[in-house]
């Protein structure tokens, strides 16, 4: 704490004013000293602003040595809905004839197995087992009837997702009985035409075998030299079947893609009625089969050579019976068929069915009494139907007033069955609900359709997904997955059906070296497998112990190496006049430096044309000369005039306390720009700077295997066109430092485009040329600059941390601190003087007072 300062009171001396005099100019050294201290500071700053502006050129100068920037080439197609390109800078200026005779096609495979599903049973059969061999997708609507002395099942197949198929029927087979079986030996070949190949298939039958054996014999053939001439593996192009029409057996051939590949028969030399056939274009596929009883029937049913779904098992626990059911086979994941809810009702006659349209309900037959208890209102579904009079409707009527109520359900009499049904308008599992307390009719119960009538309900339900999220075996799959290995293209993947999901799967094969992607398509609810290449894809193995491939419907035995799908296709393409042939449609390796995208096949040559885009080197060269005339403006600062000088010395506090603010920051602003001026002005390192910078821009370079041996060469020369004053500047190309001015001047510069359009490789070696005999002009215009910059450089030896000027800046601030200590010690000198004498002065005061007043006394 500074000691107690006694100023003037004694003494009557303006002591503070004249203590600060002495101060101020006690500390005239010092603002001498911070003056010193502050216009080094600023010369660092002025020197690590011109090292910043160096670096900037050399990263200028690092684009001007990349190929990239000089030969940043493009590929333009004549037309690019046929082939399209692009090219690197190791692509030629050029122009190339392109002919594509075909595109590259991946392998690929999807769901294509199929399975089978009971949806409405019926005709004793309670359940079914096993999978179809066949891959048609479709409703199996089967028939039990009787025919005569024979039971017939019939098999109508509606199809799903495809509108038909073309049907070629024989003619009726004479050698073939009631049950639909030959009564003669048959052999010889039948000869088919696919698309123009011929297809033999050999028959070698015996007596009492079914049509439906030689039919599936037939198909198999015929599938597996189809497969054969498509290239593909496991796919079904034709369906054999049995055909019946009360009378006559035949065999009918169904054409199961609606593609462009033509199909016929060509001759039948096994005498199956196939010689002569009847085309037409079908919406289902039938099969029929027989037996004179139930029993058999239901044998010939389950028939592993021949059965009414090859691969699939009816079970009947109390056996066959007359009647129909339903199945669905497909090859989605989860199988299963959209149905409506149906209240099934009881028998509705009296033992000879229902008159639907005589008047008078009562006259229709019904099992139960009509009488006028049947006049009133029912309801279905919440909604309230009205018979007024029933002695005046039909039956029809009465089903008319049902389905146009609104109560969401359409009713019809079922003759076969003898019972009145009603079916819900939407699919999926909605209820029906039938009567309301408030009735007043028992047409309910006439109809036979409650509950206590003995009707039954069969629930509707809606087609199946899985949750590919979900955990395998919690995912809604056909079959229970089982952990293990599968195998793809010889690549196994462990599978985990406790904790994988299918999208766990798929990332986990799509990872792996299988080379193929998987997918899940929640629409279709199946899987499909694209090759990254053209050959089929390969699914499962020996080693195999997951059954996942199989419940993905991928293969049909996991334990067997199998081929699957269809086979990709080679690209085919002329260049130059010379046939390639490839795998892909990118090919990176006919043109050098080019790689070309195939789109489509086509007859037209397309036109390639190989350039240069010059818009990369002219924005780099564009940037460096903005960089380089911005310095070359701060190395040449402007003479300054007598005004100028004036703001050369730096403001003291005691003039600063005699200006506004305004006028302060003024005169900084001045004394800023100005020292800064003679700072670069005065600096030999800077001078030589500039001297280096412009000497070695437009000098020749000795030794370069190209057209261009300097910028000159390319266009690029000091600014100015004779304007000698312009010239003394030293800027290049044009004298401004704006960068759009400068790339307009470059855009405009025909020799500086012609070089980068027609000789990019010479532009590069001139800038960018780094061989043991010499270097080009940019590496070595950065050679220069590291001179100054680079460690230990010119530059860098004074603003490095304790450079030459830190080590200056630190012996100021001693001498400053030195100094501020003295004018400290001296301040409290002088305080300790003045606070001296104001205290003798005091005391002489006291004394005199005494003596005074001693006198006064004696006196007294």
């Amino acid at each position: 704490m500074d000691a107690l300062r006694i100023g003037g009171i004694m003494s009557g001396l303006d002591t503070n004013s004249i203590v600060d005099t002495l101060v101020k100019q006690a500390r005239i050294p010092i603002d001498n000293l911070q003056a010193k201290y502050d216009l080094k500071t600023l010369e660092k700053n002025v020197y690590q602003d011109i090292s910043t502006d160096l670096v900037n050129l050399k990263t200028d100068l690092l684009s001007l040595k990349l190929q990239a920037t000089f030969k940043n080439m493009t590929a333009s197609s004549s037309n690019t809905s046929i082939l399209s390109a692009t090219a690197t800078s190791e692509a030629s200026v050029g122009t190339h004839t392109i002919k594509i005779n075909s595109i590259a096609q991946n392998s690929y495979w999807f769901s294509n197995f199929t399975h089978a599903k009971l949806v409405e049973s019926g005709a004793g059969i309670t359940s079914i087992s096993g999978k179809p061999s066949e891959q048609i997708e479709g409703l199996h609507n089967i028939d039990i009837y009787q025919n005569g002395s024979v039971y017939v099942a019939h098999d109508k197949i509606e199809l799903l997702n495809q509108p038909y198929v073309t049907k070629y029927n024989g003619s009726s087979i004479a050698d073939a009985d009631a049950e639909g079986n030959l009564t003669v030996n048959k052999s010889g070949t039948i000869s088919f035409d696919y698309n123009g190949n011929s297809v033999n298939v050999s028959v070698s039958a015996n007596s009492g075998d079914s049509l439906n054996s030689v039919a599936k014999s037939i198909q198999d053939q015929l599938n597996s030299q189809i497969n054969n001439l498509e290239n593909t593996s496991g796919i079904q192009y034709v369906s054999v079947k049995a055909n019946y029409d009360g009378s006559n057996w035949s065999l009918a051939v169904y054409k199961l893609k609606a593609d462009d590949k033509s199909f016929s028969i060509s001759s039948d030399g096994a005498g199956l009625g196939l010689s002569s056939v009847t085309k037409t274009t079908a919406k289902y596929i039938d099969n029929y089969m027989a037996a004179n009883d139930l029993g058999s029937l239901l044998t010939k049913i389950n028939d592993t050579n021949g059965a009414l779904i090859d691969g699939v098992t009816l079970s009947a626990d109390s056996g066959l019976a007359v009647g129909s059911l339903k199945i669905v086979q497909d090859a989605t994941l989860n199988t299963n068929y959209a149905t409506k809810t149906k209240v099934l009702g009881n028998t509705v006659s009296s033992g000879s069915g229902l008159d639907t349209s005589v008047v008078g309900l009562q006259n229709a037959g019904f099992l139960n009494t009509v009488d006028s208890s049947i006049n009133g209102t029912f309801t279905i579904n919440g909604v309230q139907i009205t018979i007024d009079d029933y002695t005046s409707i039909s039956v029809n009527d009465l089903l008319a007033k049902i389905n146009s109520s609104g109560a969401g359900v359409t009713a019809y009499y079922d003759s076969s069955n003898d019972r009145i049904v009603l079916e819900s308008n939407e699919e999926g599992s909605s209820n029906i609900s039938l009567g309301d307390i408030s009735d007043t009719s028992n047409a309910l119960t006439v109809l036979r359709l409650s509950v206590a009538e003995g009707a039954t309900i069969s629930q509707g339900s809606t087609n199946g997904n899985i949750d590919p999220t979900e955990k395998l075996n919690s995912a809604g799959l056909n079959d229970t997955v089982t952990s293990g290995i599968v195998t793809v293209n010889g690549v196994s993947i462990y599978v985990d059906a406790l904790n994988d999901s299918l999208n766990d799967v798929i990332y986990k094969i799509n990872n792996s070296g299988a080379g193929v992607t998987l997918s899940y398509d929640s629409t279709s609810d199946k899987v499909f497998v694209k090759s990254r290449d053209v050959d089929k894809i390969t699914f499962g193995s020996v080693n195999d112990t997951s059954n996942l491939l199989e419940v993905l419907n991928l293969t049909d035995d996991t334990n067997v190496e199998k081929s699957m799908g269809y086979e990709g296709e080679y690209a085919s393409v002329n260049v130059d006049g010379i046939d390639y042939i490839r795998k892909s449609n990118k090919i990176d390796d006919i043109i050098p430096g080019v790689t070309l995208n195939l789109l489509n096949a086509s007859t037209e040559t397309v036109t390639l044309n190989v350039s240069v885009d010059t818009e990369k080197a002219v924005d780099a060269v564009a940037t460096f000369i903005s960089h380089y005339n911005a310095l070359v403006e701060k190395l040449n600062p402007p003479e300054l005039d007598d005004e100028d000088k004036k703001y050369l010395d730096a403001l003291t506090d005691d003039e600063k306390s005699k200006m506004s603010e305004e006028e302060v920051k003024q005169y900084e602003e001045n004394w800023k720009k100005f020292n800064t001026y003679e700072i670069i002005r005065k600096s030999s390192e800077l001078r030589s700077l500039k001297q280096n910078l412009r000497s070695n821009l437009l000098s020749n370079i000795i030794g370069l295997n190209g057209k261009y041996d300097s910028l000159v060469d390319i266009g690029i020369d000091i600014a100015g066109d004779g304007n000698i004053e312009i010239e003394k500047k030293g800027y290049l190309l044009v004298d401004s430092s704006d960068f759009d001015t400068i790339k307009k001047k470059l855009q405009e510069n025909t020799q500086f485009l012609d070089a980068l359009k027609n000789n990019p490789d010479d532009v590069y070696k001139l800038f960018a040329a780094n061989d043991d005999n010499v270097q080009g002009w940019a590496r070595r215009y950065e050679s220069i600059i590291n001179q100054y910059v680079s460690t230990n450089g010119v530059i860098d030896l004074k603003i490095k941390p304790f450079g030459s000027i830190d080590r200056e800046l630190y012996t100021l601030a001693k001498q400053i601190d030195t100094k501020e200590r003295y004018v400290e010690s001296y301040l409290n000198r002088l305080w300790q003087k003045f606070s001296n004498m104001e205290q003798i002065i005091a005391n002489l005061q006291e004394q005199g007072t005494y003596i005074t007043q001693l006198l006064a006394k004696q006196g007294s």
